[in-house]
């Protein structure tokens, strides 16, 4: 799964490249090492991403939605599938201290 952006990339500089050069033999060298370039290149730029992990931003709105998934409350082990249970429990503290939500007992209600 992840080799298909990079791959559908360089696919389509490949084919804008060597439509725009009609077809012609050295069209297709040129546009062969230009897709290579963009496939490595975006081959590189998804991997640093998936190595950083979401950003803290994209955790809470995660929270936010898996407590509307579960009517409104979201208790720390309910994030276990993204998270560990210490890091969302700091997360969802942190949701509390900008009133984003409240503290109910183990639970937060949003």
């Amino acid at each position: 799964m992840r080799t298909i952006l990079p791959f559908a990339a360089a696919l389509a500089l490949f084919a804008l490249l060597w439509a725009s050069f009609r077809f012609s033999p050295w069209g297709l060298v040129w546009a062969l090492a230009s897709a290579s370039l963009v496939w490595a290149g975006v081959w590189r730029w998804q991997q640093g991403m998936l190595f950083r992990g979401p950003s803290w931003a994209a955790l809470e709105r995660l929270a936010m939605k898996e407590a509307w998934r579960r009517g409104g409350v979201v208790y720390p082990k309910d994030l276990a599938p993204f998270l560990p249970e210490a890091e969302a429990r700091e997360l969802l503290e942190g949701l509390v201290q900008r009133s984003l939500c409240r503290r109910e007992g183990e639970g937060y209600r949003f």
